[in-house]
């Protein structure tokens, strides 16, 4: 059954892609990787930009085993009602908890950034506020809305990255090639699995997209240059901050921002690092929130998603306060393991699923021959 009567053009999921890469990933992505490789964290960035897009074309296959379904039902028709029915399980309970993450995020960034002493739960509650209004309006509008959003938000991450160039210094990402190679290989990991592999959100996507020749290339283009963007920004904290602030600094970019000071006239702009960061990460929570529901309702067999939009806001409300005690132990406990969620659901299951749909595909094409 046919839940999502929305579609939206290839240019919309390509921008809803470029938000969702970047996404809060533009101010936690140098803390995440200068933790590992310290003043090589650029260059494990680098060598994971080909991993990650290699990644995504990974699911993208998946995806192309059925276009008009999603990974849900993938999974059941792949691997069997009791199987596939836990792996749509595990999918479902990932995209909650990112749902519920990314708007602990938007709090906690709010509430010791910009707003100080104000309550959290009030900064909760508008954030899920204006989720379940864009959701209640439908993926259409939220691609569409997406599109205005871009160039807002395309010019402040360029005013962000031209305008801290002068404050470089080169020196600071040395010693060169000094990280021993487990920690090289550990950062690299991130790199390819933290940005890339929430990808998979997209499995709830792509059957709704109406579907071009080249809409594969452009999507890889779009995630292209979200990357180059998230490595510019890693690669001004670790010249401008330096190597031991970008790793313990965890809104990084947004101290950066601070930093920007053009003949004392042009300065504390940082409010346009935290709009920009708030664009990209409503719309890529607001993805994960749809995807849950959406989600939810194919496995329940439902006639509509619609009515679990409300009781879920809910449940993400309770749930982004229970995942973590404090910020310090979100920022010490949590991304540690994040990497292990988004490399199963953004490698190791869409992998699974292919093999094991192309050995019943060769078995029942034996048996036609015999």
């Amino acid at each position: 059954m046919n839940l999502e009567k929305d579609r939206i053009s290839t240019t919309q999921m390509m921008i809803l892609g470029l938000f969702s890469l970047i996404g809060e990933m533009a101010l936690v992505y140098p803390a995440a990787m200068a933790s590992g490789a310290h003043e090589d964290a650029w260059i494990a960035a680098l060598i994971s930009i080909p991993l990650g897009l290699a990644c995504v074309k990974l699911m993208v296959s998946t995806s192309n085993i059925d276009p008009t379904k999603t990974i849900i039902e993938l999974s059941s028709q792949i691997l069997g009602k009791w199987v596939g029915g836990a792996v749509a399980l595990s999918y479902l309970f990932f995209f909650l908890i990112a749902a519920s993450t990314y708007v602990r995020e938007i709090e906690d960034f709010m509430c010791t950034q910009i707003y100080e002493g104000t309550p959290g739960g009030v900064i909760r509650f508008m954030a899920i506020f204006l989720l379940v209004y864009g959701l209640r309006l439908g993926l259409e509008t939220l691609g569409r809305a997406a599109q205005i959003f871009l160039p807002f938000f395309a010019f402040f991450l360029i005013c962000l990255i031209v305008l801290l160039f002068p404050e470089a210094q080169i020196e600071r990402i040395y010693p060169i090639l000094n990280t021993p190679f487990p920690d090289m290989l550990h950062t690299i990991m991130y790199g390819v699995f933290y940005p890339f592999g929430e990808m998979c959100v997209f499995f709830m996507v792509y059957p709704y997209v109406r579907k071009q020749s080249n809409m594969n290339r452009n999507i890889f283009v779009s995630l292209l240059i979200g990357a180059v963007g998230l490595n510019l920004i890693l690669f001004l904290s670790l010249t401008v901050l330096g190597a031991y602030f970008s790793e313990h600094e965890f809104y990084a970019a947004y101290i950066l921002a601070q930093r920007i000071n053009i003949a004392n006239f042009l300065q504390r702009i940082e409010a346009l690092m935290a709009t920009t960061w708030i664009i990209s990460t409503y719309f890529k929570t607001a993805l994960f929130f749809h995807a849950f529901v959406l989600g939810t309702a194919q496995l329940l067999k439902l006639k509509s998603y619609r009515p679990l939009i409300f009781p879920v806001a809910f449940l993400i409300y309770g749930m982004s306060h229970l995942i973590a005690k404090n910020i310090i132990f979100y920022v010490k406990e949590i991304p540690a393991y994040w990497v292990d969620w988004d490399l199963t659901h953004a490698f190791a299951f869409p992998l699974i699923l292919l093999i094991v749909y192309h050995i019943r595909k060769r078995i029942s094409h034996n048996n036609q021959l015999m």
